[in-house]
């Protein structure tokens, strides 16, 4: 018999997130999930009703009458992946491929002089920022990114429209434009407004994923799908990858680091199998928040996140420490 347990926390960011979020504390939870005597993995459950999930409360009060919401079905897939490596005293890091991570701005009024310059020394290739709140200012920020010899990826979190995104992009001095790796979710998900798009630079589906309607297109309206295996069917997300010739960014959901670790290890699994389709990473989410005793355990080298201490996804003795409450079924 399965047995799930729960362990809450906040998460205090450092500065604003995005464009649709608030910057106070943000709530989740880790789980512990027992299968039986020999199996047991942790994963971590951070819903972002800005972006559409469903509200903590709500997902585990489905949970309590035995329904699934997709972020815990993820949950309890990442968990067994974390107990199964745990069993076998293995780390879920061996089996991968080093993998590069891009740079996450996710407000662009924080960028001090000689910022830029310092990322180039610490081998980051790649920036990605969060607009959709000021795109004139954005538009300067992303003249000094060019300038800085970065390659750019935008993240409009599907706020925007077509207008909008139109004359934004069409405003940007052509070396900005070259720049451009791709841009996320630039308005609402259109299979022809996202076609237009295309026209003018790579677009990338991110959270607007589920709004694609894959078994009736003729043609695919972006470049690339942004894989968050805390709310992505990772497999069938390849498949889709694979069928129409795209590439792929596998990023956490900029949730807690047992989630950025889960995120990361399967970015590099995908790595080690799939080569060059897949693109680099997004998995140094967890600066985004203060420092707590899960950060402190997580080691960079520039755009490489190294592989955490223990088994499974690491965090071994954190882990076991936490207060865990078993989750009451009705």
């Amino acid at each position: 018999m399965i047995k799930i347990f729960y362990s809450p926390y906040t998460l205090k960011p450092v500065q604003s997130l995005n464009a649709v979020s608030s910057s106070n504390g943000r709530e989740g939870l880790l789980l512990k999930i027992s299968w039986n005597e020999q199996v047991t993995g942790y994963a971590d459950l951070h819903p972002w009703p800005e972006l559409g999930d469903p509200p903590l409360e709500d997902q585990m009060s489905a949970l309590r009458d035995g329904k699934m919401t997709a972020q815990i079905e993820q949950a309890f897939w990442l968990a067994r992946r974390d107990g199964l490596a745990r069993k076998d005293r293995k780390n879920l890091f061996d089996s991968g491929e080093k993998i590069r991570n891009n740079f996450l701005l996710s407000d662009f009024k924080t960028l001090k002089p000689g910022f830029l310059d310092g990322l180039k020394k610490e081998n980051f290739t790649t920036i990605k920022i969060k607009v959709g709140r000021d795109l004139d200012e954005e538009a300067d920020v992303l003249a000094h990114v060019t300038a800085a010899g970065l390659k750019i990826r935008l993240d409009f979190n599907g706020v925007g429209n077509w207008q909008i995104f139109e004359k934004f992009i069409g405003n940007l001095n052509p070396r900005i434009r070259l720049a451009i790796d791709y841009v996320e979710d630039p308005f609402a998900y259109d299979t022809d407004a996202w076609m237009e798009a295309k026209k003018l630079t790579k677009i990338a589906v991110d959270n607007q994923y589920d709004k694609v309607p894959w078994d009736k297109l003729k043609e695919v309206p972006f470049n690339v799908v942004v894989i968050k295996p805390a709310k992505m069917d990772v497999d069938k997300a390849i498949e889709r990858v694979l069928k129409w010739n795209l590439g792929a960014s596998v990023t956490s959901y900029m949730d807690h680091p047992v989630g950025v670790v889960h995120a990361a290890a399967i970015a590099s699994e995908l790595k080690k199998k799939h080569g060059d389709i897949i693109l680099e990473a997004g998995c140094l989410t967890h600066r985004l928040y203060q420092m707590d005793s899960f950060a402190a355990e997580l080691s960079t080298q520039g755009p490489f996140l190294l592989k955490p201490k223990g088994t499974g996804i690491g965090f071994d003795r954190l882990l076991e420490s936490l207060p865990w409450h078993q989750l009451k079924m009705r």
